[in-house]
């Protein structure tokens, strides 16, 4: 007899989106960078990949990307002084992954989450039978006071900063009072290259400070699903000894290696985002939030009549795709920042929304 188990019951069925991209198509709605990786970075990729024996397994443990990672990390905040290691680095297939460990090796009855945040803390909580302690976001969606509001129940606490789906940053000053406590505390910095700023800085000050982030977004590798985690050397063997063995793959180490050896194109493109980032919120004045981000959450309720999901459908009318929200979420649509082309498609498109509505 086939039985599921339970807690699948309170997950909704799965229901992809209907809309099928195609070329005349502008997909604003996933946070991903819109330039491919160069085709000189792609060449040397596909040149360590023909050097590469594809019927052997990679690395048990990841070890030697791990290194490479950890000496990057170092030069790319070179600023801060880290002297990080592969023992502080933990590989996985996409940051979603490592959530998942994270989830599990502590001790304690809650994960503490801040809504309007990142789904997939509260999704992986669930799914390990936990308790989820939502403590919302302030009006300016941040966090406030929040180490008061943590006890001795707390397993975890994630704190997302840049926060998606609204985009700002979190204050400094109120993480490090949450690390104060001395829980730990998972810090998902998945867009803090669109910032400038990192609490990386931390890592060695707060043994129970957790980095995460990725290669998703700035580097431009969301098909090769590689995250990162950034903690010190007692998490990462706790992780370890759950994760999964030859759970990197050879393509993503390799790739993976090619970027952080080539980087300097990287550093362009984020410059690029940001420029066009602040260009887009200055001629969205009025309607968009302050972001720290490469995206935009677009207030809509200063609008008379007009829904997110009238504009969601407006804007596919118009063949761009933008992400609509429900919840405290319901009058906001979140847009990605694309390229200069595609912005000013946007722009356009939404002028027209205004003209309609107003």
């Amino acid at each position: 007899m086939i039985r599921f188990n339970p807690i699948l019951n309170s997950f909704p069925e799965y229901n992809p989106s209907s809309v099928k991209l195609s070329n005349d198509l502008i997909d604003l709605s996933k946070n991903e960078n819109p330039f491919d990786v160069s085709q000189e970075i792609k060449q040397i990729f596909y040149n360590k990949i023909n050097q590469t024996s594809l019927n052997r397994y990679p690395e048990l443990t990841s070890e030697t990307i791990r290194q490479k990672i950890a000496e990057f990390l170092n030069e790319y905040f070179k600023s801060y002084n880290l002297s990080l290691n592969k023992n502080n680095i933990v590989v996985g297939n996409g940051s979603d992954e490592l959530i998942s460990y994270l989830v599990k090796i502590f001790d304690g009855e809650e994960v503490i989450v801040c809504p309007p945040t990142f789904e997939m803390y509260e999704f992986y909580s669930t799914l390990h039978n936990l308790k989820v302690k939502k403590v919302p976001l302030d009006q300016n969606f941040e966090i406030r006071n929040l180490g008061q509001k943590i006890d001795e129940k707390a397993r975890l606490i994630f704190i997302c900063s840049p926060n998606n789906p609204t985009g700002n940053i979190q204050p400094e000053e109120e993480i490090v009072k949450v690390l104060e406590t001395g829980f730990p505390v998972v810090i998902d910095e998945a867009y803090a290259d669109f910032s400038k700023k990192s609490m990386i800085k931390y890592v060695e000050k707060y043994p129970n400070l957790i980095i995460l982030r990725t290669f998703s977004k700035a580097f431009g590798l969301a098909g090769i699903r590689a995250g990162i985690l950034i903690a010190n050397q007692k998490i990462v063997n706790q992780i370890m000894k759950i994760k999964s063995p030859y759970s990197f793959n050879i393509l993503s180490e390799k790739m993976v290696e090619t970027i952080i050896e080539n980087y300097e194109d990287v550093l362009k493109t984020i410059d690029y985002i940001i420029e066009e980032r602040n260009t887009l919120s200055e001629k969205l004045k009025g309607y968009a939030l302050k972001s720290d981000s490469n995206f935009l959450l677009i207030d809509l309720s200063k609008i008379s009549g007009l829904s997110a999901e009238d504009a969601y459908n407006f804007f596919l009318e118009n063949k761009i795709i933008v992400r609509k929200y429900s919840g405290v979420l319901e009058n906001k649509i979140r847009v990605t920042v694309g390229t200069k082309e595609e912005n000013k498609k946007f722009l356009d498109c939404f002028n027209s929304l205004l003209d309609k509505y107003y």
